[in-house]
């Protein structure tokens, strides 16, 4: 967690920051609000004129099945609890605890919250509804800042995984060829431009933004 910034400028090249760490498991049904407590207590005793929830925990469900065989009620359910449940729990946890000041939302989405992909369709199913969740926090709170950012598809283990492991052969390519062309997308490039997307304020409140969107 980030706790404090200072900005000498650009906000996207020139600041310091504060970071205090903690592990939290977004998995565990008991206590979920207390442990989400936790996260928002490292700011206790600081003064914030704006507060800012990055949310992005989350998995990648099991790509070596497609969705109609998927039909273990416990595992389905643990899974959006992980990726949909504690999201709205850690989300709601933050808009309150930090009273009378300015707070922004942004939920790091995907593409598969707007598109369906073979094998990945649990994962699909978690983002859209976390999409969802944000544009209704976004009608009900118009003094909250919303953002849906997707940040293009980057070079990671959870990529590694789809392309070593999904049973869907399309997908097996296209991700072998954003490897094979070098096409993904470049961490801090993409952390840079949603920081100025955040700053610039260009977009309606819980609109779904993606990298490509803008130059």
């Amino acid at each position: 967690a980030v706790v404090s910034t200072q900005s000498t400028g650009d906000t996207t090249s020139n600041f310091t920051a504060e970071v205090r760490k903690i592990s939290v498991d977004f998995g565990k049904r008991e206590e979920i609000k207390s442990r989400c407590l936790e996260i928002m207590k490292l700011g206790d005793g600081e003064s914030f004129d704006h507060v800012t929830l990055f949310n992005n925990h989350g998995s990648m469900n099991e790509v070596d099945k497609l969705l109609a065989e998927s039909n273990d009620p416990v595992k389905f359910d643990d899974y959006m609890f992980l990726n949909v449940t504690s999201f709205q729990i850690l989300t709601c946890v933050f808009l309150n605890h930090f009273p009378a000041i300015k707070h922004t939302c942004v939920n790091i989405s995907s593409i598969c919250a707007l598109q369906a992909f073979p094998s990945m369709g649990m994962y699909c199913t978690s983002k859209a509804a976390r999409h969802m969740i944000y544009r209704c926090i976004a009608k009900e709170n118009p003094d909250v800042n919303v953002l849906n950012y997707s940040p293009g598809p980057m070079d990671t283990s959870m990529t590694q995984y789809i392309t070593q492991t999904s049973v869907d052969a399309s997908i097996k390519q296209m991700f072998s060829d954003l490897s094979a062309q070098g096409r993904w997308v470049d961490v801090d490039e993409s952390a840079k431009k949603m920081l100025t997307i955040l700053k610039d304020g260009s977009y309606e409140q819980g609109q779904h933004v993606d990298f490509f969107d803008r130059s």
